[in-house]
C-alpha cells in the first residue's frame, strides 16, 4: 500500500512538473509573439520609402531664421521609426548643425507619408534615418 501511495504521489509530481514545463513553454511561446508585434526591424525586404520622394520632406521644411543668420549649412540626421501604416513615429535627432535646423528637420519628416516597409509580404515597423541638408542659395 505504501509503495502504491509513494508511486502515484511521484506520478502526481512528475504530472505537476510536466504541466509546469508547458505553461512555462506557452508562457513563451506567447510572449514571442507578443514581441513580433511590437518589433522593429533594421532591415526588411522591402524598406519603406517617402511618398513623393526627398522632395516632399523639403517642401514641408522652413529654414530656421537663425540658421540663415549664422550662415549655418549642412547636415542633420533623424532616426525614426515608419510604422506599419506608413506614419513617423518617435524621431529624435542623431546629429544635428543647431540654429534650430533639428527640429526643422523633425517637422519636416512628421509631415510626410511613407509606403510602410514590408517583411515577407507583411506590413512591419522598421528603424529609419534620413538625412536632411541645409544649404543656404546664395
Amino acid at each position: 500500500m505504501l509503495k502504491k501511495s509513494i508511486q502515484l504521489f511521484s506520478f502526481v509530481i512528475a504530472l505537476a512538473l510536466v504541466s509546469s514545463a508547458n505553461a512555462e513553454s506557452l508562457s513563451k511561446i506567447v510572449e514571442s509573439a507578443a514581441d513580433d508585434s511590437v518589433k522593429i526591424y533594421d532591415v526588411v525586404d522591402q524598406m519603406p520609402e517617402i511618398e513623393g520622394g526627398i522632395k516632399e520632406v523639403y517642401k514641408n521644411i522652413d529654414y530656421p531664421r537663425a540658421a540663415v543668420a549664422g550662415r549655418i549649412e549642412g547636415r542633420v540626421f533623424v532616426k525614426f521609426v515608419v510604422d506599419e501604416n506608413g506614419k513617423v513615429k518617435n524621431p529624435e535627432v542623431i546629429k544635428d548643425i543647431g540654429a534650430g535646423c533639428g527640429e526643422a528637420a523633425i517637422e519636416g519628416i512628421k509631415k510626410v507619408k511613407f509606403t510602410p516597409g514590408k517583411l515577407q509580404g507583411k506590413a512591419v515597423k522598421v528603424y529609419y534615418t534620413l538625412p536632411v541638408s541645409f544649404k543656404i542659395n546664395s
